[in-house]
């Protein structure tokens, strides 16, 4: 696939699916083709697979590995595949992107590392970005993820990367609408995409212009109103735009307070595959998974 169409159908919605574990913690192979063609089934235009939501720092190389391969069988050629990616170093990191090539996704995310934070300032993001793409067998997003990794990719690199051949776009899943506006400033004069990864900034993000497409935690429950979204802020359809945010906006303050054990409660909810979160993650009580389930129903109802 050329560049130019990987990024004309980039520019659209995308779940970042939970990894599904069976009763002896193993992935759960059955239930992630399930949760794919349902996800699939509900219009959005591809999945992230092993991204912050699908627990890629809880997963062996093997089982990466294994989630890609049994994602590529399931996700046909016309709907996209990304394959989240990035580790401590650089090497690990084009490793990463070795393997996911292998398997068949379209695009590797790679997000910022973090473990040695005081020193991922704009230079050292640069270069470790810079390797990474020129090693790397398909293009690559950049991927600023503070909530999860606190470092936030500054803008800088942004521009210092944006014209890099083998470099389409980004994510960013911070809400502050600011630095989203000069993500945008930086990637200016380049064919660059940016999808936005939080949920409660996404409509007003899509209408403005910050971001072309989302990749969301939340399309685990509601695929649907993620695809709407989308859809809706491309017409221009500003009240149609703001409902879906809306119920986006409530699943992400009620399921999604609980992370990822409620994002699988809330997908098994509507009668896919979600199990337990790994430790270190505290899972959800018996009662909280009943109110889960409750506010999953109820939001569904309002699609």
């Amino acid at each position: 696939m050329d560049h130019r169409t990987l990024k004309e159908r980039l520019a659209g919605a995308f779940v970042a699916l939970i990894t599904p574990f069976d009763a002896a913690d193993q992935v759960d192979v059955a239930g992630l083709r399930s949760n794919a063609a349902w996800m699939l089934a509900r219009g959005l235009d591809g999945i992230l697979l092993l991204g912050s939501t699908g627990e890629q720092v809880h997963l062996s190389e093997f089982e990466r590995a294994l989630v890609l391969e049994v994602g590529r069988q399931q996700i046909p050629a016309d709907r996209l595949l990304i394959a989240g990616a990035g580790l401590s170093g650089t090497r690990q990191t084009i490793e990463e992107t070795r393997q996911a090539g292998r398997a068949g996704a379209d695009v590797a995310l790679v997000v910022t590392p973090s473990y040695y934070q005081k020193a991922m300032n704009a230079a050292n993001l640069t270069n470790h970005y810079r390797a990474v793409a020129d090693a790397s067998p398909i293009p690559i997003m950049l991927y600023s993820v503070p909530p999860i990794v606190n470092v936030t990719l500054p803008a800088e690199a942004v521009a210092a990367l944006a014209g890099h051949p083998n470099i389409i776009g980004m994510k960013n899943s911070g809400g502050d609408p600011q630095m989203a506006g000069l993500y945008r400033e930086a990637a200016a004069g380049h064919d660059f995409i940016i999808l936005g990864g939080s949920a409660h900034a996404a409509p007003g993000f899509l209408l403005t212009g910050l971001v072309d497409g989302v990749i969301l935690a939340a399309a685990n429950v509601l695929p649907e109103a993620a695809a709407n979204l989308v859809r809706a802020a491309r017409d221009g359809d500003i009240a149609a735009t703001r409902r879906y945010g809306e119920l986006l906006r409530r699943v992400s303050e009620t399921v999604g307070r609980h992370g990822i054990a409620g994002w699988k409660a809330g997908l098994a909810a509507r009668g896919q595959v979600g199990g337990l979160a790994r430790l270190p993650l505290r899972n959800i009580t018996d009662s909280e998974r009943q109110q889960v389930i409750a506010w999953t129903n109820e939001l569904a109802a309002a699609l």
